[in-house]
């Protein structure tokens, strides 16, 4: 009897799958509260105890997709981009885009018609600052990023990141204006979580000093905007 071969299943790395549901949660807070019809109440009185759990609550939906964007390059930078591959997550994306269309529709929450029919379907609308339009724009641009990093030198890499940063980073808080888009920043992010991979920093590997230092940052970056708010009123 011909023995069968079973491929060993890739071990997974429970603390990304935990990283993962954290950054979820983060996700589901901040629309909650930005979709619920609060923030022109919250934005009255910004400084009570109310206002201010929102606030926190809800603080972290732009940093829950930079984070989801830093894993798709710490783990895709090694990995071959196919067109199954794209078209995979285009039909998953479609699918739901098409199964919540038919829900509003049958529920009469929309009310149909021509325009909105076609509006709603396209699967491209933007790519300012729409996450999954501009996520599916970015997907394609990967196997050309790979190809760069894999090209790279570890100094070169260092340089680029360090132009990117600059000009995304540094320029704005020197009210240099910088428009925005969704793609070229994820671009940005994903080179950073390629770096990760291929030269994890000594520090990375101590997970007590990376708690510190991501606490650290967190707590700077709540009080910029606090600092902000306070001198714009």
């Amino acid at each position: 009897m011909s023995k069968e071969v079973f491929a060993a299943p890739k071990p997974r790395n429970s603390n990304l799958e935990l990283f993962r549901i954290i950054v979820m949660l983060l996700i589901v807070a901040h629309h909650y509260v930005v979709n619920s019809g609060l923030m022109p109440i919250m934005a009255e009185n910004p400084t009570s105890v109310k206002s201010m759990f929102l606030y926190l609550f809800g603080w972290a939906g732009k940093t829950g997709i930079d984070c989801f964007v830093l894993i798709t390059g710490y783990f895709m930078c090694k990995s071959d981009i196919s067109l199954k591959k794209f078209l995979k997550l285009f039909g998953a994306y479609y699918f739901y885009k098409l199964l919540f269309f038919g829900i509003f529709v049958v529920t009469g929450y929309v009310e149909l018609s021509p325009k909105f029919v076609i509006k709603s379907l396209m699967p491209i609308k933007s790519i300012k600052d729409g996450f999954v339009s501009c996520f599916l724009v970015f997907f394609c641009f990967i196997p050309f990023l790979n190809i760069l990093i894999k090209g790279m030198t570890k100094r070169q890499h260092q340089l680029l990141l360090g132009l990117c940063l600059l000009v995304y980073s540094v320029f704005p808080q020197l009210l240099i204006n910088v428009t925005f888009n969704y793609v070229g920043w994820f671009m940005v992010i994903y080179l950073i979580g390629s770096y990760f991979r291929l030269y994890p920093p000594q520090w990375s590997q101590n997970t007590k000093r990376t708690g510190w230092l991501a606490l650290g940052f967190i707590t700077l970056s709540l009080a910029s905007v606090w600092g902000g708010y306070k001198c714009a009123v």
